[in-house]
């Protein structure tokens, strides 16, 4: 009989914190891939190739340079 309780308590509480985990994420909001991170170099490298980016509508973005 106990280790019924105790099965139950333990689904119980894994049960709770899933929907809390689950709640948290869905209202956390990040504003970049790297969240609120402001110091990380990988944060930089992205911001730098998004400024870097050209607005011609027929290009991807990309800065491959094709060699024949």
């Amino acid at each position: 009989m106990t280790q019924i309780v105790l099965v139950i308590i333990i689904i119980a509480v894994a049960i709770v914190y899933s929907v809390y985990a689950v709640i948290k994420n869905i209202q956390t909001k990040e504003t970049s891939a790297c969240g609120d991170c402001n110091g990380c170099d990988i944060k930089r490298e992205i911001t730098k190739n998004l400024k870097d980016k050209t607005n011609d509508p027929t290009t991807c973005g990309c800065t491959t340079k094709m060699t024949n």
